[in-house]
């Protein structure tokens, strides 16, 4: 059975006093709903960036890496400088410090560095 022919079965069923608590009850529910990525931090714009991107995050990490030379902590997507990137952050094997690399999802080009 199609989920909508169950969804008005359910609602056939349900009493006409009924019916304001349920709908009270299923709006207090519906937020607690979430996808995937967005329990994750991800936002739904940095998703799609990633699955169309034209390198992968680990090529990302190597392009950055021959940038900032050092170990990578984190990688991920960001809108920056106008364009969806990868951000990739390396900390520095001399002296700790952290920096931001960010590498063009398409060309693989660094764009910049914030440190």
């Amino acid at each position: 059975m199609p989920i909508t022919a169950r969804v008005i079965k359910v609602a056939r069923g349900i009493s006409k006093g009924a019916l304001p608590a349920y709908i009270g009850i299923s709006a207090l529910l519906l937020p607690a709903v979430s996808s995937d990525a967005e329990s994750k931090g991800e936002s739904a714009e940095s998703v799609a960036a990633a699955s169309s991107a034209k390198i992968s995050p680990e090529q990302a990490k190597q392009v950055a890496i021959g940038a900032v030379p050092g170990e990578v902590t984190d990688a991920t997507v960001e809108k920056k400088l106008g364009k969806m990137v990868y951000v990739i952050e390396i900390v520095a094997q001399n002296g700790g410090a952290e920096t931001d690399v960010l590498v063009d999802m398409d060309s693989g080009k660094v764009l910049g560095v914030e440190r």
